[in-house]
């Protein structure tokens, strides 16, 4: 993104509104960024590629919680 890192939208998403859900689709596997992403507020975590079916389950999660 030109503006903007993953994390950084995440945070400013987080400062407008904390209820909806955020899923990161990304190229990062280190379990460090996925803190970070965590930390900043997103909800999933899903690593390229991936499969549908991977997808799906972390959507039932989210709407679980």
């Amino acid at each position: 993104m030109p503006v903007m890192d993953g994390i950084t939208m995440i945070k400013e998403i987080r400062k407008i509104n904390t209820e909806v859900p955020i899923i990161t689709l990304t190229t990062e596997s280190e379990e460090s960024k996925k803190q970070e992403g965590r930390n900043a507020g997103a909800d999933g975590w899903i690593v390229k590629p991936f499969r549908p079916a991977q997808f799906l389950d972390i959507i039932k999660q989210i709407l679980e919680e």
